[in-house]
């Protein structure tokens, strides 16, 4: 019985493998990178799930002990990719079909970027590579069919206008977007792929429509904006909270500077927010501008001094230049210049 169950499962990965390999090959012969899959994939099911010989074909490799994904064909990814990490994922549920979501986009997005350096057709190719070396079966021959929707997609919004009383209005082109994304994908998997993206550019949008209200008043404004904020997803918050905390950061500190905080005080502080490599950084930068306001501060005191002896304009700038060239390298110049210049104004 059990010898029966092996061959039966060797031959049905047959069939899939074949079937699934030429339909990609049809597609296009060139290949790719990189992708996940979920420990459902590798592991036949999650915890507790009954193996059946009825199941997906991922569990039916999982019993034949059997990888047919294929290894990419491409040996180095193109120049500009070259020492870069492949973004986005593709991930596959218990029954072996595709789990839609956002991180397909990232993957295609990711070798899209290659576009005027790579043709189409490799671009193509390299993502069916990385969709063939990541996934099989049912999951595989969904991500090639959402790639090639995605391409059409692409290619109408290249092409997309607005009226031209619209054409100013991010409101205008988000909407105008959701309905092509919809035509291209149906509703649910448009919702799967975009939803989050689609909700955080309406918050944006509406956040540039409050910020313009001059009927609110400055605390209204703000918690309008607080509250819009927490409407995000929780991915955009995070992404959002990752983004500025560099600059709350920073502002915590002048006020901390502005207060009497010592240099300690600081790096205690920034390593409390920002962890010991950040504060680290940030004390070898505060050390680098502090060695920088110094040398300043000593060229600006030696100019002023040579302008209170020397009443000859041009014998003033022979002096000056020289003065320049003695305290720094001529790129430091530019920045010496543009300092004063602004401390001047």
């Amino acid at each position: 019985m059990n010898r029966r169950r092996v061959a039966t499962g060797f031959a049905l990965v047959t069939l899939v493998a074949a079937a699934g390999i030429g339909l990609w090959r049809r597609g296009g012969d060139e290949p790719t990178r990189a992708v996940e899959t979920t420990a459902e994939t590798r592991g036949g099911g999650p915890k507790g799930a009954t193996n059946r010989t009825t199941s997906a074909p991922s569990d039916r490799r999982a019993e034949a002990n059997v990888d047919t994904r294929e290894k990419s064909p491409f040996k180095d990814k193109a120049r500009s990719l070259r020492g870069t990490d492949e973004d986005g994922a593709l991930r596959v549920g218990p029954d072996g079909s595709l789990l839609l979501g956002p991180e397909i986009l990232r993957l295609f997005d990711y070798y899209f970027t290659t576009e005027g350096e790579e043709s189409d057709e490799t671009i193509r190719a390299r993502i069916l590579a990385a969709i063939r070396e990541r996934v099989d079966g049912p999951a595989a021959l969904q991500a090639a069919a959402l790639l090639d929707q995605y391409l059409a997609y692409r290619k109408d919004k290249g092409g997309l206008e607005l009226p031209k009383a619209e054409e100013a209005d991010p409101k205008a082109r988000l909407e105008a977007l959701k309905k092509l994304r919809r035509k291209h994908f149906g509703e649910e998997t448009a919702d799967a792929l975009f939803g989050d993206e689609e909700r955080e550019g309406e918050v944006a949008a509406e956040a540039s429509r409050i910020r313009q209200d001059e009927a609110l008043t400055a605390e209204e404004r703000e918690q309008k904006l607080a509250e819009l904020e927490a409407g995000l997803p929780k991915g955009a918050r995070d992404a959002r909270e990752a983004a500025t905390l560099p600059l709350r950061a920073r502002a915590e500190v002048d006020a901390m500077r502005a207060e009497g905080a010592t240099d300690e005080d600081v790096y205690t502080k920034r390593v409390e927010t920002l962890g010991v490599e950040a504060a680290d950084r940030l004390a070898e930068l505060d050390a680098e501008r502090a060695a920088w306001k110094a040398r300043i501060e000593a060229f600006r005191k030696e100019r002023d001094a040579l302008a209170a002896k020397t009443e000859d304009e041009a014998a003033f700038k022979a002096a000056e230049q020289a003065l320049l060239d003695r305290s720094f390298t001529p790129l430091e110049q530019r920045r010496v210049r543009a300092t004063l210049a602004m401390s001047n104004k």
